[in-house]
């Protein structure tokens, strides 16, 4: 009977061990799944966020691929580099780098860099920074600042020791995908669904799993108001925001400019090229009372709307010659 006892209670505890361990198993996969949204949701916030505290408006940028998403917990960014071939000589080879990217790199530029609005010819850009490179450097800090995201979804892949590729995670340890828009994890199995003869039929720890990251695009209305009874007879607009350039084997900050030229107005919109975050903005205006100008002015871009009145005054220490 001793043995009859002792084998029973084996089998109890063997039994109770494993309703544990499989409620234990469950606990960490809901878990798993949970924390899943909770780092899409992060990244979101991160990606749409309108501050001054943000990547898009320390880079100048927002994250159009899934490589791009690393920015958000480190400085590093995976890229591919496309270089030639040693074994076949006049063919290329892809491969992935991983590159630093500056931190705080850009403290103040020029108002007007050296390359400016390519889509005017070389006179007119040489004519309008011949003036406006007359003022002094205005402040724009840039560079990487993070991270901008909580917690540790960044895992790296170490197949090369000496470049290992960093990469996003989600809850299950699978990487993120993202195309700007839409955020996706594949779940426990690391699946696609639109590959699954049965996707109705998914464990819901292998279902795939869409975020939407999505901010209205920032406009910007600006409306001049010159001194005394002024006539706008041209506008000259110039936007400045950070830029982040990346090279075959570098990443740098500068500053990149927009430059808009507008007749016989005095409130225009801007809806192209801008992205969240602060930006400097001045104005340079040709009157049929002379010369006028707006200090140079930081304008914090939110999503949507952003309406800016600036006034302007005479501006005889920056005579205008029209390209």
């Amino acid at each position: 009977m001793t043995l009859v006892e002792l084998l029973v209670v084996l089998v109890i505890l063997a039994g109770l061990t494993a309703a544990v361990m499989t409620g234990a198993a469950a606990t960490r996969e809901k878990g798993r799944y949970e924390q899943t949204a909770r780092d899409a949701e992060a990244m979101a916030e991160a990606l749409t966020r309108a501050d001054g505290l943000s990547l898009v408006s320390d880079l100048g940028l927002a994250p159009d691929s899934a490589e791009a998403l690393c920015l958000l917990f480190g400085a590093r960014l995976p890229t591919e580099t496309v270089t030639p071939d040693p074994e076949n000589p006049g063919e290329t080879v892809a491969s992935v780098a991983v590159l630093d990217v500056p931190a705080w790199a850009l403290r103040s530029a020029p108002l007007i860099p050296a390359t400016t609005a390519p889509q005017y010819t070389a006179a007119e850009v040489a004519a309008v920074a011949a003036i406006t490179n007359r003022f002094a450097a205005v402040t724009l800090g840039a560079g990487w600042r993070g991270p901008y995201c909580a917690g540790d979804a960044l895992a790296a892949d170490d197949s090369d020791p000496d470049n290992p590729i960093p990469y996003v995670v989600d809850g299950f340890g699978g990487p993120w995908e993202f195309d700007g828009e839409t955020l996706v994890s594949r779940g426990r199995d690391r699946m696609d669904d639109a590959l699954r003869p049965d996707a109705a039929a998914v464990d819901w720890r292998d279902r795939d799993r869409t975020f939407a990251v999505s901010a209205p695009a920032p406009t910007l209305s600006l409306t001049v108001k010159p001194e005394g009874d002024a006539v706008v007879q041209l506008l000259h607009v110039f936007v400045h925001q950070p830029a982040l350039t990346v090279g075959a084997t570098s990443a740098s900050v500068g500053l990149a400019c927009r430059y808009y030229r507008f007749e016989n107005a005095d409130s225009v919109l801007l809806n192209e090229g801008l992205t969240l975050g602060e930006r400097v903005v001045f104005v340079l205006a040709e009157t049929d009372s002379g010369a006028m100008a707006a200090p140079p002015r930081r304008v914090l871009l939110r999503p949507g709307a952003n309406a800016v009145t600036l006034p302007l005054h005479t501006a005889t220490d920056y005579p205008l010659t029209s390209p």
